[in-house]
């Protein structure tokens, strides 16, 4: 038997694979968000979890994922299936070019199962755009590493917004914006021969979009919306510009 890629067909398949999931109700998922938040409450309470608490026990840990195996069944929303059964469809096409290990129904599964996983973590019912993207991740990373270096690049750029989920780039991005400031400050000064009387510098977004995208980052609303960027910048969406304001130590001396 062979397995032959066709894209009609992969995504037929796809298709019926999450829409079964998402027919089958699981055991327990019937519990009603008020129910649910009031045992959550009573759980915490009886564990005597500290809202701060970051270091669990072994016990409190036990207690925690036993919970979770008895109380939480999370449910997938439709637009998430959607999601998954379009990776599927595409990582399907892809896997046809590579000489890696190739994408069969049993990866969809894993996607499910993996975001099912992530949400009972958090102890949610549902399962969230969040969950299904570390899903996909997982499994891209796993899927691209198989395959030889070159594919690889062309593979994490097809799939990057994707693969960025939820690392923190924002100490690398502050480091591309601060080198594109310093690289205005000297460009004044070639002009005008000296850039003391600037008191601010203006950074093009597409400029630092395209920094960004050597290092396979796409995406960069979290960094505006982050507290280290408007520590040091604001960002003005009309221009499309990143505006920052000078001290006395920012400007080179004459």
């Amino acid at each position: 038997m062979q397995d032959v890629v066709d894209p009609v067909t992969d995504e037929m398949l796809a298709q019926f694979v999450v829409d079964s999931h998402f027919r089958s109700q699981p055991k327990g998922a019937n519990m009603d968000d008020k129910a649910f938040s009031e045992s959550q409450e009573e759980t915490r309470a009886s564990a005597g979890l500290a809202a701060d608490s970051k270091i669990l026990s072994q016990d409190l840990l036990r207690k925690y994922l036993t919970y979770a195996k008895l109380n939480i069944f999370p449910r997938f929303h439709e637009k998430d299936m959607a999601k998954l059964t379009k990776v599927y469809a595409d990582l399907r096409k892809e896997s046809s070019r590579g000489q890696g290990v190739p994408i069969a129904v049993r990866h969809i599964e894993s996607m499910i199962r993996m975001s099912e996983a992530h949400a009972r973590m958090h102890l949610r019912q549902h399962v969230t755009e969040e969950d299904v993207d570390m899903a996909i991740r997982v499994l891209l990373e796993s899927f691209i590493s198989t395959q030889k270096f070159g594919v690889q690049k062309a593979l994490r750029k097809s799939f990057r917004q994707y693969i960025t989920f939820k690392k923190d780039y924002h100490g690398l991005l502050l480091a591309l914006l601060r080198e594109l400031v310093n690289n205005a400050l000297r460009f004044e000064e070639i002009l005008s021969g000296s850039a003391r009387r600037l008191s601010y510098v203006d950074v093009k977004v597409a400029d630092l979009q395209a920094k960004a995208e050597e290092y396979e980052i796409s995406n960069l609303e979290a960094f505006f919306s982050s507290t280290e960027f408007k520590a040091f910048y604001e960002l003005d969406e009309q221009r499309q510009v990143i505006r920052h304001h000078l001290a006395d130590n920012d400007k080179p001396q004459v």
